[in-house]
């Protein structure tokens, strides 16, 4: 599905997400169990929420892009502490 956003916006939000990854992974390296790791799996997931509301099937194409761009993979939900497109599957 193409956006229908303007590209300044887009790249904010890949940017966005990209910051958000970022400090996932930082915070998940040094404490997986602790109370940041575990705010910003739940900021990344709130902002892939609010993507889904904005642009609906499109915004995974965002988080796609956040994603090639970090080159880290998406936090899994509590279930299982590791991550979504790693070699780290539950």
């Amino acid at each position: 599905m193409h956006l229908i956003a303007n590209e300044e916006t887009i790249d904010r939000l890949v940017v966005q997400g990209v910051s958000l990854l970022q400090a996932f992974h930082a915070n998940h390296y040094n404490d997986p169990r602790g109370n940041e790791s575990e705010f910003l799996r739940g900021s990344f997931a709130g902002w892939r929420s609010t993507l889904h509301t904005e642009y609906h099937e499109g915004a995974e194409e965002i988080v796609d892009r956040a994603v090639a761009k970090s080159g880290l993979s998406i936090p899994r939900g509590e279930d299982c502490p590791t991550f979504v497109r790693a070699e780290h599957n539950c």
